[in-house]
């Protein structure tokens, strides 16, 4: 529990920790009462963490990781609001001059209304389902559903963009720099750079049947939302100035997350054809 007033840098700290953990809870799709029996902790203390109101002890946050394939990312992160802290009292008790450095993982300045979009020179419009940025000028965008996609993302980030010979992942910029994604309506949305799609402007096809390995590739004015109504965030925002990833490296990565949930709905198809399942409730 926290004691006593937080400096503003603490406060902020600790409100972006709580929001990553709930970016990475709707992006695995628990609830707050599932995340805490899970974890072993009330729904009313999740729903504190994720508001940034409560300290709570890092074996929540080791829990948090493993539950959702975070690899560490939060349990680190609660390390730099203890050692901020820390410099704090010292620097209360008059024990050093000022706080110490922090060092702290960049944090995304995304905009949070229309007019921050614009001033980005981001496409971005008022649609009947909420705003929604246009592509093919700026970026482009791949869709996979949300079991590839998790599995997609976990993989650049578990890799760190570097040739993964294991999974036989391509090359990839680093995720801090270029690993953009977002989820809605348990779509996720890779951004990537425009202007690399092989089809013509005007050229239509007709839709395919859905299917779970299928990837769409938004390009030429095709919309997707935009993560500031409901429902709709950001699976993965890198740092301010990223650079937007190309999308043909990305489609090699994003083929074989495809692949692995495609031959059986619901299932993750691994080394050998072993395949992983849920068992929710067994």
């Amino acid at each position: 529990m926290t004691s006593g007033p937080q400096p503003a840098m603490i406060r902020s700290l600790r409100r972006e920790l709580g929001q990553e953990l709930a970016t990475w809870r709707h992006v695995a799709g628990f609830t707050q009462a599932q995340l805490g029996r899970k974890v072993g902790y009330s729904r009313s203390t999740v729903s504190t963490v994720e508001s940034g109101g409560q300290d709570v002890p890092r074996r929540f946050w080791e829990a948090c990781d493993e539950l959702l394939g975070t690899g560490g990312v939060m349990a680190g992160r609660f390390d730099q609001v203890q050692r901020a802290q820390a410099a704090e009292r010292r620097s209360a008790a008059g024990m050093v001059a000022r706080p110490l450095p922090v060092p702290r993982a960049p944090r995304p300045e995304w905009p949070d209304d229309l007019a921050a979009y614009e001033r980005l020179g981001w496409p971005v419009t008022n649609g009947p389902a909420g705003l929604e940025l246009a592509t093919g000028s700026v970026v482009d965008a791949l869709e996979l559903n949300r079991p590839a996609g998790t599995l997609a993302v976990h993989w650049w980030l578990g890799s760190g963009g570097v040739v993964d010979p294991v999974r036989n992942l391509p090359a990839l910029p680093p995720p801090s720099e270029a690993l953009a994604a977002t989820v809605a309506d348990n779509r996720f949305f890779f951004l990537v750079q425009a202007g690399a799609c092989p089809w013509q402007v005007r050229e239509r096809f007709p839709a395919p049947p859905a299917e779970a390995g299928l990837i769409r590739w938004h390009a030429e004015g095709s919309r997707i939302p935009v993560p500031l109504g409901p429902g709709i965030v950001w699976v993965h925002a890198p740092a301010t100035g990223f650079r937007l990833a190309s999308p043909i490296p990305l489609l090699d990565l994003l083929a074989k997350a495809a692949a692995a949930v495609r031959r059986q709905p619901g299932a993750l198809t691994l080394h050998d054809g072993v395949l992983a399942v849920p068992a929710w409730g067994e």
